[in-house]
């Protein structure tokens, strides 16, 4: 139960370093990242391109050589200068081809971000001819705009390719320029499903870096909305999933029941969704006369619901054939290429963050991180089980915060004059700290480096649905377009939490 960090020195004029992708697959996706963004070449790396930016981007915005701002617009004054121009324009240059190797062959298929797979052992010989599929970016079952490069025999996929960054803002590259408090905004578009998550994994690495204590009322609230937040997720990721293999009841009674989840919310921090209402040192403000009512009518209504959830889904035919065993991978798939979260914990590790490296007074509340007893694979199915167990068991954390809240008085923000206001000259130490929680998709890490000044020098987010987005390509070989859509919600991505 330790974290290791690795550093290395490389040349700014010529970054060059090792891959690890022959060691751990999960680093993939992360190394082309770093390439796109700061121009670290990967020697080895299978496939090093792009990966949120488009191959037609010049420079690695991370980079501070490269300043926040906009492509320049030239504007004209009359249709003269206009006719004139139009001859020297240039046609924008073509995205590179991902190749798919077939059959000892090569097949080129355009899909802007530049992705590749070999598919040699899910190549089907007895199939006369393939046939390449652009799924997405626009499409309702992606959950967002992912594009998925197809290469199909016929209804069987023998090769898919997730091709991400349309939703890419640059929300690291802007919290440079942001001051503490004001980049926590900034966090509640990631993972616009979990935005208190969000904000808390921000909040926890900038307390963690200047060494500041959060009263107890805030802690108590913090884990509280954590947990609504959690149950709230969970209800679109079981809805939406269900809704795409066809049981659209499922879908209404999930958004159904989050509607009271947003409800609660807007009671505490005026808003919806980008709420922003956690604070480096606490809360923005303390929640109003008849919230913990609101709240215990929310944990007395979700029991009963989960339990007609599992009437409806858990011996129902189509459901289980469409699940059981649907987008099965190992325990072993799932350490490889770096799962976290209800991902993981199918499989059977016993892994939630909340447990092993505690935080926010987890490790007081009296509750279980569900995991899957039974086997070492994951399904559909299984994913499906053990999000409804995580919901019993955030409505016994919230039971206990409740209790705890109506017996605790006090601020909901420290009085530690170095972020708390009105502002100070105070200013955090130089150095640098990663915080990590268990938001409702696994892992998410802010790792936060700090020059000294109001503002960070560098932010990285560790996304967990970017992470769990690898596996679509590792387990949709097999199957048939129409149980491609099951998978995709099986990883329970969001667009915002995969592209930043």
């Amino acid at each position: 139960n330790a974290r290791v960090r690795l550093t290395v020195l490389l040349q700014e004029d010529d970054a060059v370093a090792p891959t690890l992708t022959d060691v751990y697959r999960g680093v993939n996706f992360f190394e082309r990242e770093v390439y796109d963004l700061m121009g670290v070449r990967f020697e080895g790396h299978p496939f090093l391109q792009r990966i949120l930016l488009p191959q037609t981007q010049v420079g690695h915005p991370l980079r501070k050589d490269f300043a926040l701002g906009y492509e320049p617009v030239e504007f004209t004054h009359n249709i003269e200068q206009i006719e004139a121009r139009k001859v020297k324009n240039v046609p924008p240059a073509r995205p590179r081809q991902a190749i798919f190797e077939v059959d000892g062959g090569t097949t080129e298929v355009p899909i802007g971000g530049g992705l590749t797979a070999t598919i040699h052992e899910h190549f089907d010989d007895s199939a006369n001819e393939t046939m390449l599929i652009n799924m997405g970016p626009h499409h309702p079952s992606t959950h967002g705009v992912l594009r998925v490069g197809l290469q199909t025999a016929g209804e069987k996929i023998i090769g898919a390719m997730p091709d991400i960054g349309y939703l890419h803002t640059g929300i690291e590259k802007n919290m440079e320029y942001k001051t503490y408090t004001k980049a926590i905004t900034l966090t509640d578009r990631m993972d616009y499903l979990a935005p208190l998550s969000n904000n808390l994994g921000f909040c926890l690495a900038v307390e963690k870096l200047m060494q500041v204590d959060v009263p107890e009322r805030a802690q108590i609230l913090r884990v509280l909305l954590g947990e609504v937040t959690r149950i709230a997720s969970h209800l679109v990721a079981i809805g939406t999933n269900a809704m795409d293999i066809g049981a659209v009841s499922m879908f209404t009674y999930a958004f159904r029941e989050r509607e009271y989840a947003m409800d609660i919310f807007e009671m505490v921090s005026g808003a919806r969704m980008m709420t922003s209402y956690f604070r480096v040192g606490g809360c923005a403000l303390d929640v109003p006369m008849g919230f913990s009512d609101q709240v215990r009518e929310f944990v007395r209504m979700m029991y009963g619901r989960i339990k007609e959830y599992r009437a409806l889904l858990d011996k129902n035919p189509i459901w289980e054939e469409r699940t059981i065993g649907v987008g099965a991978y190992t325990r072993a798939d799932a350490l490889q290429l770096g799962l976290t979260g209800p991902m993981l914990r199918a499989t059977g590790v016993n892994w939630d963050l909340r447990l092993a490296q505690s935080y926010s007074g987890y490790e007081t509340y009296d509750f279980e991180a569900p995991y899957n007893t039974r086997s070492d694979t994951g399904d559909i199915y299984e994913l499906y089980r053990l999000k409804l167990l995580e919901m019993e068991q955030s409505l016994r954390i919230i039971e206990q915060a409740l209790e705890r809240l109506r017996k605790t008085g006090g601020p909901v923000m420290t009085t530690n004059r170095k972020v708390a206001p009105p502002p100070k000259q105070d200013k955090p130490p130089v150095g640098f700290v990663y915080q990590a929680i268990e938001s409702p998709r696994g892992e998410l890490g802010y790792l936060i480096s700090s020059d000294g000044t109001n503002k960070p020098h560098r932010v990285h987010v560790r996304t967990p649905s970017f992470a769990n987005l690898q596996i679509l390509s590792h387990i949709a070989p097999g199957y048939s377009i129409s149980d491609l859509v099951g998978l995709i919600a099986m990883t329970d991505i969001v667009l915002g939490d995969v592209d930043r």
